[in-house]
């Protein structure tokens, strides 16, 4: 049925006051019904009627009057189908409380008279049904087409025709009996559909020592016995179960189709489902099903009611652990079946939940929480009546909207919950009186109008369960100071790290050309073309530069410095020299600059050459004063470094106004934290709230109110830096700026979250480089941050129930600080120092010097004599065909002496004969011309002493 609801609730001032009638409860002060049009309510101690109109039809008509009749007490109201506008019509049922008679009513009002006349009366039409005594359980019920009233009390069962205002049955409840064991029947329960009812009650047995509940089935036209089945197993042990008592009370309802019977025994803490078979005139319950859960609540089934529907069923449970605002709450099942085994049913929601909450209800003085005492439905709505006697009303919200908003209406009992589009990260896909359920993963609402489904999110955003908007989590990423300390080196000999830096550690090119192997083979070619050079002037010996190669070759000896200026060639090998020696001076210099790590590049970073001169160790310590019982300075400036911290809320509405933080004390109340700074924004739709930390120990507590998901979670931790001096020291306290981002996969963050912030100390401790430097104190603080147990309640809601995502009305984030005994050493020391460098690089260039050296000293006293050698062997046949010449000539000689050659000319005339000039090596490898024979003519006699020495020395040479 098609209704505009708009609850217009009237009530003056109900108290939570009892009415005793030989009971304690106070159930039976208050007495509201439901229908489509109205809702009526009546205070039997106030003595009024309360009218609230919810038709689009008597729109704002609502009325109080007084109730005329103070002697009957009201057992109970039914209210009627409106025939005409403004008048609302209803039966009661109520005791006369002096003849202990039972009255049966008709009566009407008309709310237009009741607006212009504040003393106008209702009209009644009282009917005196039973008269023999007074009754502790009356039901009245009206069936669906409005035709007949029945009534159900513990010694009669009343119809009364509607149409015709007359009394159709009655007949005494024991007459319906029909086995003789049981003694009496007390009913609990009553309810109807069309042409058939069921009574919910106990039969007292053995002299009314034990009862057992039983489950009536009755015919309406006429009044008879259908059916009886045993609710339960066990018996009910006490005399006192007959007298009214709320916790032996027993709730009843039957859906719409009359295909199952919700039975709540509060007593028992469990409802049963009886699931019937066969029609109209012959229903019967063919199997009975149980829910309950008998560890976490307290009263399950203390009111049951179908909604609009056959498989969803509403249970009030009158204690539940799940809420902060109410003791009590609703739990609404939906597609119950005949298949599901005991226990295994799970609420699809909650009321009150996180959208839907009761905290704008005053509270009385004497209750923390608010207790529910009954519900009702009416077309898929529902009603609850608290126990401090005010009034809830959910009306159902369309698809895309939740009845979540309380308000109150006129008069401050009455409160009732209006629709609003759902929250950001939820959706509603059809109507009901319950909450938005979350977005899936990959999906959005932002919550600025109503949504029936969810957005899907871009492919590359952050978009989990429950997401409000497209999210870039780049923005949020987590970043730390403290790194893990490196290790020294393995080779950390500077010996070593000359010889190891001529070899390149990164074959590219721009590297290559920089390295001293690079450079010393560049040398090395230079030196032998220039040898080559030299060679080829040598052999051609060209007048022009030969000049030039006496000039070089006496250069080159002046830098022999190898052969001490003997030898040109040495000269060439010390250009080499001179290029290694080089490139060692620039590795020194950038290797002694590269001290500490802190503040100084390695030596060629850029070329992956990672050289230090830096030397480390680090070990864990203990606090300890030195020998003179003081400590570090350090120390007591990272004990004194304040802390603030930052928290961000990533992917959620949340606003400021729903977070408190407060600090967690082991004994007492918390205490706010109060200087909070928070900020939002809308275009990661992200809060973040910033907090300073008042010691180094705290725990801390955030909540968020309100029914918001959280998407991800950025803790961040920032500290101000300081500084102070020492006469030989520098204490340095670092900035502290860490943070951390969590989030699950796909999932939400935690309902109840909890996180622990590790605190260490890190102390570098660096050496001074030179004698006159100081030595410094680094400290900074480690905080390792983690959640103690699970980041998602994901596990824990697949197997307690989906519903108790949306149960907690709040989020809360709960901090630890530790702060360890133990702190982290750093210590850095640099592998070798400036006077120290200096004098081993000069030692290194002239160990360089003296291997080259070493080297052309063995080829001189090793390598030349062997080759000599072998040159020689290879000369042998030249030097035989030299002495049979010179034996020749000899003899020629000596010839010439006999004969006395005279000169042909003339004076003394010389004259000259040639002989053929051959070449051939000497042992050295040298290459000579040879004269073989050249005699020279001279005036004076061959046989002169002076002219063959002078022809035998030309002749050698």
């Amino acid at each position: 049925m098609e209704v505009a609801f708009l609850l217009l609730l009237l009530i003056f001032e109900w108290k939570t006051l009892a009415i005793k009638y030989e009971s304690a409860d106070d159930s039976h002060d208050l007495k509201v019904a439901l229908s489509d049009e109205f809702i009526v309510g009546v205070s039997n101690l106030r003595k009024i009627y309360n009218f609230y109109s919810v038709s689009n039809i008597t729109q704002n008509s609502s009325c109080t009057t007084n109730n005329p009749h103070s002697e009957l007490n009201i057992y109970g109201l039914s209210v009627l189908k409106m025939k005409q506008n403004h008048v609302v019509s209803f039966v009661q049922l109520a005791e006369n409380k002096t003849s202990k008679s039972t009255v049966f009513s008709r009566i009407t009002m008309n709310l237009t008279t009741c607006d212009s006349d504040p003393g106008s009366q209702p009209v009644f039409q009282h009917l005196t049904v039973w008269t023999k005594g007074r009754q502790e359980h009356m039901f009245l019920k009206v069936d669906r087409r409005e035709n007949f009233a029945y009534i159900f009390a513990d010694s009669f069962i009343f119809s009364y025709d509607l149409l015709l205002n007359q009394i159709n049955q009655i007949d005494r409840t024991n007459s319906i009996m029909f086995d003789s064991s049981y003694e009496s029947f007390t009913p609990y329960a009553f309810d109807i559909k069309h042409d058939w009812a069921v009574v919910a009650g106990s039969h007292s047995v053995q002299n009314q020592s034990r009862s057992k509940q039983c489950l009536y089935i009755l015919g309406l036209q006429p009044l008879r016995v259908i059916n009886v089945s045993t609710i339960g197993a066990n018996d009910l042990q006490g005399p006192d179960k007959a007298t009214y008592n709320q916790d032996y009370d027993i709730s009843l309802s039957i859906n719409p189709s009359g295909t199952a019977i919700a039975i709540g025994e509060a007593q028992l803490n469990k409802v049963t489902i009886a699931y019937m078979n066969g029609d109209d005139t012959f229903p019967f319950v063919s199997k009975f099903h149980e829910i309950s859960e008998p560890e976490n609540w307290t009263g399950f089934g203390r009111s049951v009611i179908w909604l609009n529907d056959d498989e969803t069923l509403a249970i009030l449970v009158l204690k539940s652990r799940n809420h902060n605002s109410a003791k009590s709450e609703i739990q609404v099942y939906e597609n119950i079946s005949h298949n599901r085994t005991r226990g295994s049913i799970i609420p699809s929601f909650v009321i009150p939940n996180n959208q839907q909450t009761l905290n704008n209800i005053l509270r009385s003085k004497s209750s923390r929480k608010h207790s529910f005492h009954r519900i009702r439905a009416r077309s898929n709505s529902l009603l609850i009546l608290l126990k401090n006697a005010d009034v809830v009303f959910i009306p159902s919200a369309d698809a895309g909207f939740c009845s979540m908003e309380l308000s109150s209406v006129n008069f401050r009992n009455l409160y009732i919950l209006q629709p609003r589009p759902c929250v950001s990260g939820s959706y509603k896909n059809a109507s009901g009186p319950g909450p938005c359920t979350i977005c899936p993963s990959g999906t959005k609402n932002p919550g600025d109008y109503p949504a029936i489904v969810c957005q899907p999110c871009n492919s590359s955003a952050f978009c989990p369960l429950g997401a409000t908007n497209d999210v870039d989590l780049t923005n949020f990423r987590s970043y730390i100071q403290t790194f893990s300390y490196p290790d020294s080196p393995i080779i950390d000999d500077y010996d070593d790290l000359l010889l190891l830096n001529f070899f390149p550690t990164n074959m590219k090119a721009s590297c290559m050309v920089l390295t001293p192997l690079f450079w010393t083979a560049v040398a090395t070619i230079l030196c032998l073309i220039m040898w080559f050079t030299m060679f080829l002037i040598k052999r051609r010996r060209p007048t022009v530069i030969n000049s030039y190669r006496q000039r070089a070759k006496i250069v080159l000896k002046h830098n022999d410095l190898i052969g001490e200026g003997e030898r040109w060639i040495g000269g060439l090998a010390s250009i080499i020299i001179f290029t290694i020696i080089i490139h060692c001076a620039i590795f020194s210099f950038f290797y002694f600059q590269s001290y500490p790590i802190e503040t100084a590049e390695a030596v060629d970073k850029v070329c992956d050459n990672t050289q230090r001169n830096s030397k480390f160790d680090n070990a864990l310590q203990l606090p300890l004063p030195g020998s003179d019982g003081t400590y570090w300075q350090i120390f007591d400036m990272l004990n004194k470094q304040p802390f603030t911290m930052t928290l961000h809320l990533i992917n959620t509405r949340a606003q400021c106004g729903d977070i408190t933080v407060e600090r967690s004390r082991h004994t007492g109340t918390p205490l706010s934290i109060g200087e909070t700074i928070c900020t939002s924004s809308t275009i990661n739709d992200s809060i973040s709230f910033s907090f300073a930390l008042p010691t180094h120990t705290s725990t801390v507590r955030a909540s968020i109110n309100g029914p918001y998901f959280i998407g991800a979670l950025r803790l961040c931790l920032y500290g101000e830096p300081d500084a102070e001096m020492e006469e030989s020291a520098l204490h340095q306290l670092r900035e502290l700026d860490i943070c951390t981002l969590f989030h699950a996969n796909n999932q939400t963050i935690g309902l109840s979250t909890g996180f622990t912030v590790r605190l260490i100390k890190v102390i570098n401790v660096t050496k001074p480089l030179r004698r006159s430097d100081r030595t410094y104190y680094d400290g900074i603080w480690a905080p390792f941050i983690t959640y103690t147990d699970v980041l998602s309640d994901e596990a824990y809601f697949a197997e307690k129930g989906e519903y108790l995502r949306y149960a907690s009305e709040q989020t809360t984030i709960n901090i630890e600080f530790r702060e360890e005994i133990y702190f982290v050493q750093n210590n850095q020391s640099p592998i070798i120092r400036r006077g120290a460098l200096f004098f081993r690089t000069i030692l290194f260039s002239f160990s360089l010097i003296e291997i080259f050296a070493m080297a052309f000293l063995l080829y001189k006293l090793w390598f030349h004599p062997i080759r000599r050698r072998i040159l020689t062997s290879r000369d042998d046949p030249v030097d035989d065909e030299l002495q049979m010449n010179q034996a020749q000539n000899d003899s020629h000689v000596s010839s010439l002496s006999k004969h006395q050659m005279l000169p042909r000319k003339r004076g003394n005339i010389n004259g000259r004969c040639w002989n053929r000039q051959k070449s051939h090596r000497t042992k050295d490898n040298r290459e000579h011309s040879t004269k073989l024979g050249t005699i020279e003519y001279l005036d004076e006699p061959l046989t002169s002493p002076s002219l063959l020495t002078t022809s035998s020395n030309q002749i050698e040479h």
